[in-house]
């Protein structure tokens, strides 16, 4: 008899039990072995085909094929205890005990024509029961101190800010709802969630804002309250490498994860860990590159560590491990399989139960700063008090499913790495539309009313009308959420004074009025106005643009830059080229997409310096001369400043109100089975 064989387990008296399916052996507890269980995904060696469309285009889509099963196992003695439990199933994966371990979700496609649904295997039942039921991927589940199922889905329909690639978002769902909330939205994708001990969720999330870390962004470990309120980043936002995923709970306060500078096959790279307690503390390595790459890890109270691993190079499967120092002490490993994402019952205390705030159905939420010039960095903590005139807070726009498909995406030769081009965006960033700006009170302090579930982001105005700093990261608010912020990145260790902000004693600015959003792109707001101005006469025209630049529509662009003139037109093609030698990290030529004191087009039009020099010198700005002629009128300046500021979008998805925050079904779906 093979232990391949399927069987469906229950607990009975606590103890795992084969109710059905094939006969099999009983299972046996050897004598003196700790019976800790533990729950982990075989994946088979020959397989390589994702189980759904859909999670073939994510970015994890290697952790989801045709013929993953779920295996349960007594820790100590693996081999002789795992048992089968979805061995007639097309996909299972991402094992997460209760507290007790008395019950067991995990994502699972039973039938061929379905999406991955998130399913629980309860003490005394006999066969799994679906618990989450939509119309895209659902991964990553785990069990709420209150009582809700958290997961990771591809439900909202929206891409990568990368492109080309789906995003996942987090959503939650109680017993005998018909529909899960969304709870996270930020444009790229957040997963992987863990419980910490206070509540709170801990999760991979891609912070992938423009130019910020180009040309991949990076991932950092988030924390979000567990009704998505709350935003903020643990650890990872500032610092490489790339990614970071796979994160748990160890001891009384260590987090481990896992951490690559790309992506290797399972999201596998090098174990670290850092602190609950102190966050933005050097790394420690766990686990070395030179021991193997590790695509999982599972902690546990007293401080053990179980991970799957593969320490042959790549050329052999991964295994299950524990951590004996840094050193990894083979548990199990199948060569027909890669055994992954274990999953631990060892007994921690259930996690606090957070109370919430959000009031379903409303529509908006507040944003109070105590002080914006409260910073730990640089650029920032060098501005005078005076220097910030104004908030402005924009809004995101993903692309979706509904409106284009991965062939809308493509990469610019030579920059494969980079950002793909789509028709809202060849920049890499997100297009945007200003939701308003707020005045800053004269001790740093601004409040605000803004509307609720959707990506935001704020920049500080100077009295110019130029962005001083510009986020690089997305949060939100939640219905009826109060946000509140000490400063822009201010320093953790420090609390604020006990004073009241002059804000907080003025009723907030109101930017949830959509006839007072806004876009500004090239195409609707910029070229008309150069095809009026400057390039009306022979200026920028050819065969003799001055300084270079043809700002005709159908005008000559430099070779490299043929894909975003054929996309875009010359125009646009001639701002945004490229300088050689300058990573675009910096910005471009004459345009630096979100920052306007930095483009050497706006030093030339102002005809000084607007900000200090970059070095080392390869980046230096040459001051041109200054704009010969009569100046722009300031409206128009105003449009090029906020346009640069905004990401130097090449469109907008529409005018104000239509945009559309939808939190539905993707729009490209698959046909799927009740089962």
């Amino acid at each position: 008899m093979s232990l391949h064989d399927a069987c469906v387990l229950t607990w009975v008296g606590g103890t795992l039990a084969v109710v059905a399916a094939q006969p099999v052996a009983p299972a046996v507890t050897p004598s003196g072995v700790d019976p800790v269980r533990i729950a982990f995904v075989q994946v088979p060696t020959e397989s390589g085909q994702p189980c759904t469309k859909t999670i073939a285009d994510t970015l994890v889509a290697d952790r989801y094929q045709t013929g993953n099963r779920l295996i349960v196992a007594h820790l100590n003695d693996v081999a002789h205890t795992r048992r089968v439990v979805t061995g007639d199933w097309v996909c299972a994966a991402d094992p997460a005990f209760n507290d007790d371990g008395s019950r067991l979700l995990f994502a699972g496609k039973r039938a061929t024509d379905s999406f991955l649904q998130i399913w629980e295997l309860s003490e005394g039942q006999a066969h799994p029961q679906r618990v989450v039921s939509c119309e895209a991927d659902c991964i990553t589940p785990v069990y709420l101190p209150n009582g809700r199922v958290l997961f990771a889905s591809l439900l909202a329909g929206e891409y990568e800010e990368h492109g080309g690639k789906l995003s996942f978002s987090l959503y939650d769902i109680g017993a005998g709802e018909q529909a899960p909330t969304r709870l996270t939205f930020n444009p790229s994708s957040e997963f992987e969630p863990v419980v910490l001990p206070d509540g709170r969720i801990l999760h991979a999330s891609w912070q992938h804002v423009g130019n910020h870390f180009w040309p991949s962004g990076l991932f950092a470990l988030m924390l979000v309250n567990s009704d998505g309120t709350g935003v903020f980043p643990l650890t990872g936002h500032d610092r490489r490498p790339w990614l970071k995923r796979s994160p748990t709970v160890f001891g009384e306060d260590g987090v481990a994860f896992v951490a690559s500078q790309r992506y290797e096959p399972f999201g596998a790279g090098t174990l670290l860990a850092s602190s609950l307690n102190d966050p933005l503390a050097p790394y420690r390595t766990l686990a070395p590159a030179s021991k193997g790459l590790v695509a999982d890890a599972a902690g546990a109270m007293n401080g053990m560590v179980v991970v799957a691993a593969n320490l042959t190079a790549g050329n052999g499967t991964f295994g299950l491990y524990r951590l004996q120092g840094n050193e990894l002490q083979l548990l199990f490993d199948d060569p027909d399989y890669h055994e992954l994402k274990p999953a631990l019952v060892e007994g921690r205390p259930r996690p606090m139960t957070r109370i919430s705030t959000v009031v379903p159905g409303t529509t908006f939420g507040y944003l109070l700063a105590l002080n914006c010039y409260q910073t730990d960095r640089a650029v920032q903590g060098a501005l005078k008090p005076g220097a910030i005139h104004r908030v402005r807070v924009l809004e995101g726009a993903p692309a979706r499913t509904d409106a284009l498909r991965p062939s809308a995406f493509l990469a610019a030769p030579g920059r494969e790495a980079e950002p793909m081009i789509w028709p809202g965006s060849a920049t890499g960033a997100v297009p945007v539309r200003i939701l308003g700006e707020v005045p800053v009170e004269a001790d740093g302090s601004f409040y605000a009313k803004v509307p609720a579930d959707r990506p935001l982001r704020v920049q500080l105005i100077d009295q110019e009308g130029f962005a001083l700093v510009n986020q690089r990261a997305w949060f939100w608010v939640r219905p009826n959420e109060r946000r509140a912020c000490i400063g822009c990145h201010e320093d953790r260790e420090l609390a604020p004074a006990n004073a009241t902000p002059l804000a907080a004693s003025r009723p907030p600015a109101d930017l949830t009025d959509p006839t007072g959003w806004r876009s500004v792109s090239f195409r609707t707001d910029i070229q008309p106005m150069l095809g009026a101005t400057c390039a009306l006469s022979s200026c920028h025209r050819q065969p003799e643009p001055a300084a270079g630049l043809d700002l005709s529509a159908d005008g000559f662009c430099a070779p490299e830059d043929a894909v975003s003139a054929k996309l875009f037109g010359s125009a646009y093609a001639n701002l945004l080229a490229r300088q050689e030698h300058k990573p675009f990290e910096v910005g471009g030529r004459r345009v630096h997409p979100g920052d306007a004191r930095g483009s050497p087009l706006l030093w030339m039009l102002y005809g000084r310096p607007l900000a200090p020099q970059y070095s080392p010198a390869p980046f230096d700005r040459p001051m041109a001369s200054p704009h010969p002629g009569p100046m722009l009128p300031e409206g128009q300046l105003d449009l090029i400043r906020q346009w640069i500021d905004l990401g130097a979008q090449y469109d907008s998805p529409g005018g104000p109100g239509s945009w559309g925050n939808r939190s539905g079904p993707a729009g490209a779906k698959e046909d799927h089975g009740e089962d």
